[in-house]
Parts: structure tokens; sequence; C-alpha cells
């Protein structure tokens, strides 16, 4: 496949962005491949200068213009945008609906078309509508684990997360307290709840537990005051909110521990960014249990209920120092195979194959 010209959709470029801030390593993992990279964005910043062979297009993330207003305008970028270059490849990072408007509107019907989505089912009917569409529009769909795309298909690649390995890597050698981070979107979905209350009633609940995120749609916001209103009386409990990504590094050096009480489907990066960083990781999906040798998983998966992560926890504090950093030690070895330049080859191999 010729690297000379990519049309890369997703749904922001902000780099501050705390969901959505890893976007800028996949476009400097881009630029470094492809001659020329064009960016259709749902959130477009006022500007970017740092690259020479990549421009970006889409709607500002100040414009106020109606939703039919919005979709005429990406359509309009995608016809002149399509008659002007001819694509080698058209990559949707977690953006369905702008790949569904892409084939509807490109002048290039030709173009390799590859969907990147790693999420449980959509919940509302058009979501799903627009995620089977986007299947059958995609010639590939690459996704994280074996739960993390809902529809089953021949085009489906599982190729692992992709995580910015050098940003995050952090060897260490002992473990500087015994604190706990929980690093994730505040959503009903990642029972952060569950962990809170476990790690609250375990041996390590002398030390502090910081949630760093923040909440997204209004049913969110809902969930971060139930949280802050049901810990508020316990004060190693801390929510730091928003965190840009490229200050994570940092934040996370400052903790040892990190819990991720998603379910399956949900594959998430914080696990792979935080075992890069060095912090020992409790997780419920076992997706992630590929991670570690057999006889250390029943340290780090846990099923989602109460008993079984506070045994984790538990089983976790009476271990040696040294035990820990070597379960911490296999888990770095083993994310750095997801790093974003391995899943990048990953890509182009499923569109070459």
């Amino acid at each position: 496949m010729n690297r000379k010209n990519l049309l890369y959709l997703n749904l922001s470029v902000d780099e501050k962005d705390v969901s959505l801030g890893f976007a800028k390593t996949w476009t400097n993992q881009f630029s470094e491949n492809f001659e020329n990279v064009d960016i259709i964005t749902l959130n477009k910043p006022s500007e970017i200068t740092e690259y020479q062979n990549v421009k970006i297009y889409g709607i500002s993330k100040n414009d106020k213009s109606t939703k039919f207003n919005k979709y005429k305008q990406i359509k309009n970028i995608i016809q002149k945008l399509t008659a002007e270059t001819n694509y080698d490849l058209c990559f949707s990072h977690m953006s369905p609906l702008l790949l569904v408007i892409t084939r509807i509107y490109s002048k290039n019907r030709k173009t390799p078309t590859v969907l990147w989505y790693t999420h449980p089912k959509p919940k509302e009917f058009s979501k799903r509508l627009i995620l089977k569409l986007s299947l059958i529009f995609s010639n590939k769909v690459v996704t994280a684990s074996n739960s993390s795309f809902p529809y089953r298909s021949k085009k489906v690649n599982i190729i692992g997360h992709a995580i910015d390995s050098e940003l995050f890597q952090n060897k260490r050698n002992n473990l500087i307290n015994q604190n706990f981070i929980i690093l994730s979107r505040i959503s009903q979905s990642k029972n952060i709840e569950l962990a809170v209350d476990c790690f609250l009633n375990s041996k390590f609940k002398n030390n502090v537990i910081t949630i760093v995120g923040d909440s997204v749609t209004t049913q969110d916001k809902d969930y971060k005051e139930f949280l802050k209103n049901r810990y508020k009386h316990n004060d190693n409990v801390f929510f730091e909110g928003k965190v840009p990504h490229n200050n994570l590094p940092t934040i996370l050096s400052n903790y040892s521990f990190h819990i991720n009480a998603t379910p399956s489907g949900f594959y998430d990066k914080s696990v792979l960014e935080t075992l890069s960083a060095g912090l020992f990781n409790f997780y419920s999906n076992s997706d992630y249990n590929k991670l570690f040798s057999d006889d250390l998983i029943q340290f780090t998966n846990f099923k989602l209920n109460n008993s079984s992560l506070t045994k984790n926890l538990n089983s976790v504090y009476d271990l040696e120092q040294k035990t820990i950093l070597e379960i911490v030690k296999l888990g770095q070895i083993n994310a750095s195979n997801e790093s974003i330049k391995t899943i990048f080859n990953r890509i182009i191999s499923t569109i070459e194959n």
C-alpha cells in the first residue's frame, strides 16, 4: 500500500481533552508515515501549526450551528477533499458516523477504509444503526480485544490498544507508597463506587485513593455528584478532575496502584498506560489476563463484586514488595506490545493482507 495520502476521521484532536487527548499520539504516528494527512474532526481546535504535512478540517469546537448545518459542513468538506485528493487510506478513529458520511459522499469509492472501534454496543438505536452501517461500509475493522467490538464479522481484526509507550514508560525499583488512583471517565459503567468501597474495606484503607477524570454526559454528572456525596466524609478519597493527556505521567508517578472495574467490552487504555507507568493493576475485564502469567492472575483479575476485589486487595497487601514489582515488570513488558508504533503496523497489515 502506498503511504502518500491519508484521510483520518476522528472526534477530536485537542490534546488537552481528557478522554480523547491520545488522538495527538495517532496524529504524530500518521504524520511520520504518510506524506500528507488530512484530518476531519468533530472538535477542531482554533489552530495547530506543529505539522507541515497535516491539515485539519471539520467542526470548530466553538461552532454553535444546528446539527443539520454541521452535517452540511462535513458533507461539503468530504466532497471537496475526496474530489481533490486520491487517498491511499481512510482511517476512522472511534467515529462510525464520520465513516458513514464519508462513504456516502466520497468522490473516490475505491479508497480502502478502516474503522477503529473499541467500546461496548451503543444503547441508543440510532447509534447501533450507525455502527452497523459503518461495519458494512468498512473494508476492515480493527479493535483492541476479544470483547471490545460488539458485532461478529470476518472484517474484525483484534490488534490491541494503542498507547504512547514512550510517554508513559517508567521503570520502578521500589513502591513509592501504597496510594491508589482510578484513571477513568466518571460514568456508572466504570463501577467506580465498587472500586472505592473495596479499597475502603481493605487493608489499604489508611492510604489515599484519587479519581482522575471527569463526567461528560448529564447522566455522568449526576453520577459524579452521587460519588462525591457518598465519600464526602472520607478524607482519603479525592476527585482530581480533568488532567491533560500529556500531564498524566507526572500524575501517575505519585501512585503505586490502579483499579479498573469496568466489565467485559471496555478494554480501557488506562490499564495499559498505568502499567507502563509502573503501577500495579487490579482489573475486572479478563481480556487483560494475556498480560500476566496464569499464576499471577489471581492477584490482578477480580470479579465484579465486593468480596472478590477486596480479597485481591488484601492478598496484594500481604505480598512482598519484590513480588509486586515483578508482577508490574511483567505487565510492562507485555503492555509494550501495544505501543502506537506496533498498532500502526498491525493496521497497515490488515489492509495489505
